[in-house]
C-alpha cells in the first residue's frame, strides 16, 4: 500500500469515527428518550437505596413507595370499570373508571406522566378524591401500560387523546358534568396543551402539577443534566428522527403559547426541588396564562412528589379550586 493511500484511509478513519459517535448517540436518545420501554422492576435493595433523600434534594417517589403502594391497591380493589376506546391515529387506548359512590356531576380525567402509568401517579390521591365525591377516570397514556402505541409524543399527540377522554366522559355522565383534567409530569403538560383544542364546555379547571413548557426545552434540559451534553448539534439531528419515526416535532405545540389565549381556569403546581422538570417551567407557564389562574409551590418535593410531601396543602388546595368553578 502507497504512502498516499495509507493518508487517505487514515483520514476517512478520522472522519469516520466522530460521525460513527454522533450518529450513535442520536440513535441511543431517540430510544431513551422517545421509544416504548416497559418498566423493570426494582429489587428490594434498590428501593431501600433509593428512599434515602439524599442532601440538598428534595423527596422522590421512592420516599413514599410504600404509601404509593397502598394506594395502588386500594384502587384496584375497588374494581374500576376498563375501557377502551380508539385513538385519532387508530391506537386502542385504555383507561379506569371509578364511579363516586352517591349520585355525583363531579368528574376528574387524572392524566400520568412520562414513563409511569394509569396508577402510580395518582396513587396517593385517588381515595381522598373519591371520598369527595369524584368520578375518577384514569386512562393509560399512549405507549404507556395497557394502551397501544410505540412512541411516547411528549403531549403533542397526547392531547388529542386527552380530548377524546374528555368527550367520553361528558357523554357518560351527561352534559351537566363538571369536568376537571389534571396531569402530572408529561400528563401536565398534555392537559395545557388539550386546553387549546376544542374541548367540552364542561371543562371547568385544569390542575397542572409540575408540567415542561415545551418538548423541545424538557429535551434540552434532560441532555444537559443526565448526560451533560449541549443541545447542537444531538438536538438537531435526532429532531429529524423523532419526525420521519414518531411523527411529530419538538416545537410542535408550547404549553406557553397555549396559554395565552387559555381560557379554562388553571391551578399551577410543583415542586421547589424539581430536577427534571425545573420549577421554573411552570413558573413561566403561569406568568403567561391568561384565564384565571393560582400557584402552588411546594418547597421539598422533588419531581412529582408534591402531593405526597404536603398532602393536606395539596388536597386542600386543588379541592378549594375546583369548588370555586363548579356550576
Amino acid at each position: 500500500m502507497s504512502l498516499n493511500r495509507k493518508k487517505a484511509g487514515m483520514i476517512a478513519a478520522a472522519v469516520m469515527l466522530p460521525v460513527t459517535i454522533l450518529a450513535g448517540s442520536v440513535a441511543f436518545f431517540f430510544h431513551y428518550a422517545v421509544v416504548r420501554v416497559e418498566k423493570k422492576k426494582k429489587t428490594n435493595k434498590q428501593k431501600k437505596a433509593a428512599a434515602a433523600p439524599k442532601e440538598g434534594e428534595g423527596l422522590s417517589f421512592d420516599c413514599f413507595r410504600d404509601k404509593m403502594e397502598e394506594g395502588v391497591r386500594w384502587f384496584k380493589e375497588q374494581d374500576p370499570e376498563k375501557i377502551t376506546l380508539t385513538s385519532y391515529d387508530g391506537l386502542k387506548l385504555s383507561a379506569y373508571l371509578l364511579p363516586a359512590e352517591k349520585e355525583s356531576r363531579n368528574v376528574l380525567l387524572l392524566m400520568h406522566g412520562y414513563r409511569c402509568d394509569g396508577y402510580s401517579d395518582f396513587s396517593c390521591l385517588y381515595r381522598f378524591y373519591h371520598e369527595q365525591g369524584y368520578h375518577l377516570l384514569v386512562p393509560h397514556q399512549r405507549s404507556h401500560a395497557d394502551s397501544e402505541g410505540k412512541y411516547i409524543c411528549f403531549g403533542v399527540k397526547e392531547r388529542y387523546d386527552c380530548k377524546m377522554w374528555a368527550d367520553y366522559a361528558v357523554r357518560r355522565f351527561g352534559s351537566g358534568c363538571n369536568l376537571y383534567l389534571s396531569g402530572i409530569s408529561m400528563g401536565c403538560s398534555t392537559v395545557l396543551m388539550a386546553a387549546g383544542l376544542d374541548l367540552p364546555g364542561n371543562v371547568r379547571g385544569i390542575i397542572a402539577d409540575c408540567g415542561f413548557t415545551s418538548p423541545y426545552d424538557i429535551f434540552r434540559h434532560v441532555l444537559h443534566i443526565q448526560f451533560g451534553m449541549p443541545s447542537f448539534p444531538l438536538m438537531n439531528l435526532t429532531k429529524m428522527v423523532v419526525k420521519h419515526k414518531a411523527g411529530f416535532g419538538y416545537k410542535d405545540v408550547s404549553t406557553r403559547e397555549v396559554l395565552k389565549t387559555c381560557k379554562i381556569p388553571v391551578l399551577f403546581i410543583h415542586g421547589g426541588k424539581d430536577k427534571f422538570v425545573p420549577t421554573q417551567m411552570t413558573l413561566d407557564n403561569y406568568s403567561v396564562c391568561a384565564s384565571p389562574k393560582e400557584l402552588l409551590i411546594v418547597p421539598d418535593a422533588a419531581h412529582a412528589t408534591s402531593n405526597m410531601v404536603e398532602p393536606e396543602r395539596y388536597r386542600a388546595t386543588a379541592l378549594a379550586f375546583m369548588k370555586k368553578y363548579e356550576k
